[in-house]
């Protein structure tokens, strides 16, 4: 049923001096292929969170004053509102990241860490951060592929 998502260079090298840092970064990150769990991610967020999508599409875009509510924006709109597409992967990135803060705290004080404090301090300083990056991620994902994660909603 998931079919095999390839990520489409939209983005001619020179349009990147036009893209802010952390767009260039997303851009590149996605065309090497970096984001392709996530895309999968996305598929099936869609594919079980379908009919939540369609009611948020009648009922949540209406009160918000949208007319003409389309698939396309239910969808994005919903991310956004739920600001995660797969708590598992998001948790295993995320303590990624902070196992990578440890590590670094440890070569730059050449002693280990506490752990737990650097974890912490991660939550503090780059949790919100990191979260925003993947939902930013995410919509990104489907902007490139809109199409087939639309069709899944119909």
């Amino acid at each position: 049923m998931l079919e095999q998502i390839e990520p489409v260079e939209y983005i001619k090298p020179n349009q990147l001096r036009f893209m802010s840092d952390e767009l260039k970064n997303l851009s590149e990150q996605y065309c090497q292929g970096e984001y392709k769990e996530l895309q999968k991610d996305l598929e099936n967020f869609i594919v079980k969170n379908k009919a939540a999508i369609k009611t948020f599409r009648e009922v949540e875009l209406k009160k918000l004053g949208v007319k003409t509510p389309t698939n396309e924006l239910a969808i994005k709109f919903y991310i956004l509102k739920t600001r995660t597409i797969n708590p598992a992967t998001e948790i295993e990135k995320e303590l990624a990241e902070i196992e990578r803060e440890i590590w670094y705290q440890g070569e730059k004080l050449k002693t280990t860490p506490d752990r737990n404090k650097v974890a912490i301090e991660w939550c503090k300083m780059h949790a919100p951060g990191w979260r925003d990056n993947w939902v930013f991620a995410a919509l990104y994902a489907f902007e490139n592929n809109k199409e087939h994660y639309v069709k899944l909603l119909e």
